[in-house]
């Protein structure tokens, strides 16, 4: 008999064993499929923006900066460019048009049914279309077609529901395999991360592969990245147990119907109230829809009077913001030993607001280091609002949770390419950084919309502490 008490302790334990080896499998596979997805995706979309310039100028017989060493004049840049930065805006906003509508019932579908079946075939889809859209786009490249051709990518991209359903996925994941508890932020914050290292990685090598090789090769290195991603994605372990799964015989009407039980009842969620869930939701629609084109952004900025910048020094600036994000995920953790998540996610939007402020006035690099300073954690209101968000919802509603917010995120993408950019190619003739100050605005909706949820967490403090379920 004592010899079965001495053994049965060692079952569970090794139970144990195989449950830690297979969590740290997957956060390993997150970090590897976010970090290339992002390298892979920042480099296709700079290639993309910057080809649509240079073809446009060539087109209009003006000579681009991008591809020809930079002078340290602006003879390169005169402001009969500005003809062709309009043009590449409104160009760009075509991109995002068939890109993203299509995009919006793969969102809802793909987190809805990842309750069903599981978060791994969700993760592989838009990964599987990522690898598509750039292999599309090489071909374009390389034989230097129309730009309207570049709609294919965008196309195959669409239908399989870009980085946004692979974000509710990864989401989903992390739900799987966290707690109910700010862990569970730092570890959506740990998505942000990987995108930042991404971010850095992919910037600056691509603006001088563009410099010294073209636009192919840059292009050809995004194909075969996405191709080891879509490995990697074949290998990661599924994490939402059959156990967990919502069963399966909802017809598709119950199924989307799940999509929309946010909004009408608090029963429907796990903690909190429905005015709560819906305040999130709209901070996240404001604070996102800048973020969702500033890149495109700061490329139409950059190349233009006072910057004048090459495709290198376009990406030494992308790479120092990239770092930004990398740095604010450390702070967040250091902000959770004495701060909650509301309180961080309206100082966050504090933090944006300056950096907008300080960009659209930029006149040289020194403003645009102190603009990347003051946005040292502006970013973290992002993971922290849907950490937020997680924590209102039961484990077996996480994908459809995560539907809603890159359903909405994707909606931002649309909304902020049809807002931004016609601001954009409408007032850089008076004050080309005009759009930075809108961007401000919106992050300031996004910090005011937050206010009525940090007063009720303060009401209720035991809704931060008591939650540490689900192992």
């Amino acid at each position: 008999m004592d010899s079965l008490k001495e053994k049965t302790p060692l079952i569970p334990n090794n139970e144990d064993a195989i449950l830690k080896s297979r969590k740290k499998r997957v956060h390993f596979c997150l970090c590897l499929i976010t970090i290339l997805h992002y390298v892979t995706s920042i480099i296709g979309s700079l290639v993309v923006s910057e080809y649509t310039f240079q073809y446009i100028s060539d087109q209009e017989g003006e000579s681009s900066q991008l591809t020809s060493r930079h002078a340290s004049s602006n003879e390169n840049c005169s402001s009969h460019q500005n003809e062709a930065q309009h043009k590449s805006a409104q160009w760009n906003a075509y991109y995002e048009y068939v890109e993203y509508v299509p995009a919006l019932l793969v969102v809802i579908f793909g987190g809805v049914m990842s309750d069903y079946y599981g978060r791994k075939l969700f993760i592989i889809l838009p990964v599987l279309g990522t690898f598509l859209q750039y292999f599309a786009t090489l071909v374009v490249l390389q034989y230097n077609l129309h730009i309207k051709y570049l709609f294919v990518g965008c196309v195959l991209a669409g239908i399989t529901g870009t980085h946004y359903t692979l974000n509710v996925a990864l989401c989903g994941t992390i739900a799987d395999v966290s707690n109910y508890d700010n862990s569970r932020t730092f570890k959506i914050a740990l998505l942000h991360l990987y995108a930042g290292l991404g971010s850095v990685m992919s910037q600056l090598s691509t603006g001088y592969m563009i410099k010294y090789l073209g636009f192919t090769m840059p292009c050809l290195v995004a194909v075969t990245l996405s191709f080891l991603n879509l490995l990697v994605g074949l290998c990661i372990p599924e994490t939402l147990d059959k156990s967990k799964r919502k069963p399966n015989k909802d017809n598709l009407y119950q199924k989307l119907g799940r999509f929309f039980a946010f909004y009408t009842s608090s029963s429907n969620l796990r903690d909190g109230k429905v005015w709560q869930f819906v305040l999130c939701l709209l901070a996240l629609f404001v604070i996102i829809s800048p973020y969702t084109t500033r890149q495109s952004m700061d490329i139409l900025y950059f190349v233009g009077q006072p910057f004048c910048f090459s495709s290198e020094e376009i990406g030494w600036y992308n790479s120092l913001s990239g770092l930004t994000i990398v740095v604010s995920v450390f702070l967040l953790k250091l902000l959770h030993f004495c701060l909650n998540d509301e309180i961080i996610a309206i100082l966050s939007c504090f933090s944006g607001i300056a950096c907008f402020c300080v960009e659209g006035l930029a006149s040289g690099w020194w403003m645009l280091g102190i603009a990347i300073g003051c946005g040292v954690i502006a970013l973290n209101s992002l993971p922290v609002i849907k950490g937020i968000m997680s924590r209102l919802v039961n484990e077996k509603e996480q994908g459809a949770l995560f539907a809603n917010v890159y359903l909405l995120e994707t909606l931002c993408r649309l909304f902020g390419s049809t807002v931004f950019f016609n601001i954009y190619a409408e007032t850089q003739y008076f004050m080309r950084g005009f759009v930075y100050f809108v961007y401000a605005g919106f992050i300031a909706m996004g910090g005011i919309s937050m206010i009525p949820v940090l007063i009720s967490a303060h009401r209720n403090p035991k809704k931060v502490t008591e939650i540490s379920i689900q192992g």
